[in-house]
């Protein structure tokens, strides 16, 4: 799943995690106990899980790679660089975080993370700082509700800074404006217990613990046939044929048809795909040559916008973990703008943007950008789920099964942690284990889970 700043991102702790289990190596059959369609943190967690219930697995992936969604490369600036989900958060026992420690990845703990503001060009005042920070306090009460409605229709834009705290509260944090953004998505999230960045990449990570697992890439989901006893899910490479499926592709991919099922999806599931369309945030990053310009690592940079909306805006991460590159983030209305404009005018709008608050001597220092893909990738079509405004519960009947054999997990139906990849590896896990619990059979034992630290002691 693609993330927002987590300044702004609350989850709600508590929620019982799993622990990443072991990965036991299965051969690729066309007729395995349970197919996974995706090989993202949901369909990597579900693999995981049945493997250590002992079932069959074949997991089918339509891209060259494992991850999904959280995806980081190194071709681009030469540094990893998430250009999918970033910062890893939620309860202190997620369970990635012992495997990211025992993996050797470096976790930079990004709860000291501030907001450097400026206004016009120069840093803000006391009184200006004063002003943003209230906008935010004005607008967290007025969100807090437990209607269901769009957030616009609580929100007022009559104060100073009142347009920069809605800009990130919605395009940049759940991908939608205020006037398609669910308070009921608003309100799922109280406080959470870690949030880090990873030095090598979250994606990384993600990748890591997916590469022993039987996934054929490559092939993609084109039907799900679940007339009969079991089912049999046409493929790019073949028919397979299982007793269970778990599908855990975006609503976007969803909606979009590229997936048939047969028989037709009922119209209370395909209603709920259409009340839980996909948002978008868009990152566009810029490399410099080593210059900070005054800025501190792991903030972030906000500047003073007029109080009208949408917003054209561009707000940054700075030098994540030491890297010498700036990630802007567009999102909601203006992102979907900039996917259409193209990578080149996305970049020339974030570097004519940060220089505006950093001075035009960032040109000089500028080496090359690049803007994320997620709005035009046809095996996402956008970053994460956002329920439409009263629309909310239409997530729980997404989460529903279909004749105890097709499943659907997912960051869209994670509960209080959607849109986050722990979300969608908990979601995964989760669902796993009502099919491992259908199908019969011994569960994953502590024992199993114990191994899984030796297993996977390897340095990224």
């Amino acid at each position: 799943m693609i993330d927002s700043p987590p300044s702004r991102r609350q989850i709600l702790a508590g929620l019982a995690t799993a622990p990443l289990l072991p990965t036991v190596v299965s051969s690729q059959t066309s007729n395995p106990d349970v197919i996974v369609i995706g090989a993202g943190a949901s369909g990597i967690a579900a693999a995981r899980r049945l493997i250590a219930s002992g079932k069959t697995v074949q997991v089918i992936e339509a891209a060259d790679r494992i991850g999904g969604r959280a995806y980081t490369e190194t071709d681009t600036f030469g540094v990893p660089y998430d250009q999918g989900c970033a910062w890893l958060q939620g309860p202190d026992d997620l369970p990635h975080l012992q495997a990211a420690k025992d993996l050797g990845f470096h976790l930079h703990d990004h709860d000291t993370a501030h907001d450097a503001l400026f206004v016009e060009g120069r840093r803000a005042s006391h009184k200006e700082q004063r002003q943003y920070d209230r906008a935010y306090a004005r607008l967290y009460q007025a969100l807090t509700t437990d209607a269901d409605v769009a957030g616009a229709s609580l929100a007022s834009l009559d104060q100073p800074m009142d347009a920069v705290a809605q800009t990130w509260t919605g395009p940049l944090d759940f991908g939608v404006d205020l006037t398609d953004l669910s308070t009921a998505d608003w309100n799922v999230y109280p406080d959470y217990d870690v949030n880090y960045l990873v030095r090598e990449g979250l994606g990384s990570l993600v990748a890591h613990l997916g590469r022993a697992l039987p996934v054929s890439l490559n092939t993609r989901a084109t039907a799900v046939d679940w007339s009969g006893q079991g089912v049999r899910v046409e493929t790019t490479q073949g028919m397979l044929e299982a007793k269970a499926v778990i599908v855990t592709v975006s609503t976007g991919v969803l909606a979009s048809g590229a997936i048939r099922f047969a028989p037709e999806l009922p119209a209370d599931k395909q209603q709920a795909i259409a009340d839980v369309p996909m948002g978008l945030l868009t990152k566009i990053a810029l490399q410099f040559d080593g210059e900070r310009f005054d800025l501190q690592e792991n903030n972030f940079l906000t500047y003073a916008i007029p109080n009208e909306l949408p917003a054209e805006a561009c707000y940054f991460l700075t030098f994540p973990t030491g890297h010498d590159i700036a990630v802007g983030f567009v999102g909601g209305q203006f992102g979907w703008a900039m996917a259409d404009a193209g990578p080149d005018a996305a970049v020339d709008f974030a570097l004519n943007e940060f220089s505006k608050a950093v001075g035009s001597n960032a040109q000089r220092h500028f080496i090359k950008g690049h803007m994320s893909g997620w709005a035009k990738d046809r095996l996402t079509l956008g970053a994460y789920s956002a329920a439409q405004p009263g629309k909310a519960a239409s997530r729980t009947v997404l989460a529903e099964p279909l004749g105890d054999r097709v499943f659907f997990a997912g960051e869209a139906v994670a509960g209080p942690y959607i849109a986050l990849l722990s979300g969608a590896h908990m979601s995964g896990d989760s669902v796993a284990r009502d099919v491992a619990a259908q199908l019969g059979g011994a569960e994953g034992c502590g024992a199993c889970d114990a191994r899984h630290h030796n297993l996977q002691k390897e340095k990224p």
